[in-house]
């Protein structure tokens, strides 16, 4: 056997125990556990009542169907298929994306054999994206249409990449940024296709359900998780870290909103109004650095403003932690700067956002109480490590330039 092939044998062994292992220890518990009490129940719902609120579902899914209302009828030919069979077809799709997303990553830089199959690795050991597809979630179509849109911008097809990312907001409200990013940065034709996504899923939500259903919508599914902060183990954003060290382990299986103290509130400010303000001068002087290949730059734009999207989401959930991903295959294709401590930043960064989706058995203990205002936020610290490796290739702008060797972690 010649050495790509001993290589990719190794990838699908490891691949495979991998599998194994996340999907056997991976939360949920219940397999399909979103789509089964939020995707399915709203769609059958719309199939056999017509256009009705699709988050009011019964007791067990009191949320329901939390995006837009009119979304839910793409659901619609699942619920045809009855329960069991949908769920293992909402599945197949899931898999069929990822494989395509992998496809897609590949074109994303210049890959040597090596960083090939460390993405291939990276993408089968990925907790968060077995989360995803154990929950029956849809966070794993939206790192495709995310990268699709990266590739349309390279070619130019400014409109068709706007129509897509416009898609990942309505599915992931906080990819909404990418909006304000482009209209920052002037790629009016990039907002356009964004605008017409989002303006004509609204208006058709309206003709279709009217005004009352989508207000309703709003105020059930959207309000509450703005003023609020959600302590859940599977809550990794800055606010859910904050209201986990105020709690601890008392409420980390605890998904409804709590009201935060004015500590909180004061801390939660300074914490994103420094990030803010260091991605806005990384955009800027990256801006202005002639001298970065436009493709790098874009991509390095791109990645900061997906990871800063993440982090400082009110609400960012274990599985939007894969959408890291694609800055890492870009980092892998040498399309992001490096340099030692860039690299041990993205690697500690992937490691740790990478983890398995698991509820630790935490007691009312010393160690509990430290691990559950610590360990238990590793995916956004793992975030926030691959957000300090974007924004330092950034800000040294006066720095030779150097891109990482396909193969470097």
């Amino acid at each position: 056997m010649n050495t790509a092939g001993a290589r990719w044998l190794a990838i699908a062994v490891l691949g495979i125990a991998a599998q194994f292992i996340l999907w056997s220890i991976s939360e949920p518990a219940d397999l399909f556990s979103d789509f089964y009490k939020a995707y399915f129940p709203a769609a059958d719902r719309l199939w056999t009542e017509g256009a009705v609120e699709t988050w009011k579902i019964d007791e067990a899914a009191a949320v329901g169907f939390v995006n837009l209302p009119i979304l839910a009828w793409l659901f619609v030919p699942l619920a045809l298929l009855g329960e069991p069979a949908a769920g293992f077809a909402f599945l197949a799709l899931g898999v069929a994306a990822t494989v395509a997303t992998f496809v897609l990553l590949l074109r994303t830089g210049d890959f040597n054999p090596t960083s090939q199959a460390v993405l291939a690795l990276s993408i089968l050991a990925n907790g968060p994206l077995i989360n995803s597809l154990r929950e029956g979630n849809t966070t794993h179509f939206v790192l495709l249409l995310l990268v699709a849109a990266l590739l349309l911008r390279r070619k130019g097809a400014d409109f068709a990449a706007g129509l897509a990312l416009g898609l990942c907001a309505l599915i992931k409200l906080p990819l909404l940024i990418f909006g304000l990013y482009f209209l920052l940065r002037g790629r009016w034709r990039v907002v356009a296709g964004g605008a017409g996504a989002i303006g004509g899923a609204a208006l058709l939500s309206l003709l279709v359900f009217g005004l009352e259903i989508n207000i309703g919508w709003y105020r059930n599914c959207v309000e509450p998780f703005i003023g609020g902060a959600i302590p859940a183990f599977n809550v990794q954003s800055i606010d859910g870290f904050l209201a986990r060290l105020m709690a601890g382990q008392a409420l980390l299986l605890e998904w409804t909103p709590i009201v935060t103290p004015l500590w909180h509130k004061i801390a939660r400010s300074i914490i994103l109004s420094a990030m803010i303000a260091l991605a806005l001068i990384a955009v800027f002087r990256l801006v202005a650095r002639t001298t970065m290949p436009s493709h790098d730059r874009d991509a390095l734009e791109f990645s900061i403003v997906l990871v800063f999207a993440i982090v400082a989401s009110p609400v960012s959930w274990s599985h939007y932690y894969l959408l890291l991903l694609l800055p890492w295959a870009l980092y892998l294709g040498g399309r992001l700067p490096d340099d030692p401590i860039a690299r041990r930043l993205m690697v500690g960064g992937m490691l740790l956002a990478s983890l398995p989706v698991i509820v630790l058995p935490l007691g009312p203990d010393i160690v509990g109480a430290v691990a559950s205002r610590t360990i238990i936020s590793a995916w956004l610290f793992g975030g926030l490590l691959m957000l300090a490796a974007l924004l330092r290739g950034a800000l040294r702008t006066n720095a030779p330039e150097a891109k990482s060797p396909a193969a470097a972690p």
